[in-house]
């Protein structure tokens, strides 16, 4: 009997540790990162100007000043501010003086150096703007030519703006040079081959305070 029970016990015994373990799930694997998707605005962009403080771009480019007028001192630049990647410029157009013409506003390059970059493959300019006391802001497209760029005969378009900063998208041949230019005058197919910057300016002779704000400026 005590045999019996013996080799019962061996088979058993033998048979538990014939036995496998059960194989424990392996972890799963974490997910590969996802690439930061671009911004809809400037994805294949082929400029992108962004600001980084109320007076410089993230290139490193100063924000430069537009301010002039038809009599001395009827135009001035007040206080400029940043918030959310945009720019707001105060001042006022007008100080009752007789100005027939005047404006203030700001140069903003692509580069931090200011040389250009051809954008002849360029078909249109998308730009955030506001202002909460004008109706139309003055775009304009620069060239390389500082001195062309100095008497203002680089193409500009007027862009209806409202209070709430919107992105507007300017086809490229809304651009033009302003009458006055005559020879002078850039077209638009003149200066997209070398591009040096922006400006926006905000020309209504109000004779009170005035403010306009600009976000990013994207070439595409």
């Amino acid at each position: 009997m005590r045999h019996t029970t013996l080799a019962v016990l061996l088979v058993f015994t033998a048979c538990a540790t014939a036995e496998k373990k059960p194989v424990e799930a392996a972890a799963p694997a974490a997910p590969a990162a996802a690439e930061p998707a671009k911004p809809a605005a400037t994805a294949g962009a082929l400029a992108v100007v962004e600001f980084a403080s109320a007076t410089a771009t993230k290139a490193g480019a100063e924000l430069t000043e537009t301010k002039y007028s038809e009599r001395p001192d009827d135009a001035a630049i007040t206080e400029k501010k940043f918030e959310n990647g945009a720019v707001t410029w105060v001042g006022q157009v007008g100080f009752g003086k007789g100005s027939s013409w005047a404006g203030i506003g700001f140069w903003a390059f692509v580069k931090g150096d200011r040389s250009p970059v051809d954008l002849s493959a360029a078909k249109a300019v998308t730009i955030r703007l506001a202002s909460p006391t004008t109706r139309a802001l003055r775009v304009r497209i620069a060239g390389a030519d500082e001195k062309i760029r100095n008497m203002g005969c680089y193409p500009v378009s007027t862009q209806q703006v409202t209070a709430e900063l919107k992105e507007y998208t300017i086809p490229l041949s809304q651009f033009a040079p302003e009458g006055w230019c005559a020879g002078n005058g850039r077209s638009i197919q003149q200066t997209v081959p070398q591009v040096a910057g922006f400006e926006i300016v905000d020309l209504a002779i109000q004779k009170a305070p005035t403010s306009f704000s600009v976000g990013t400026i994207t070439v595409q």
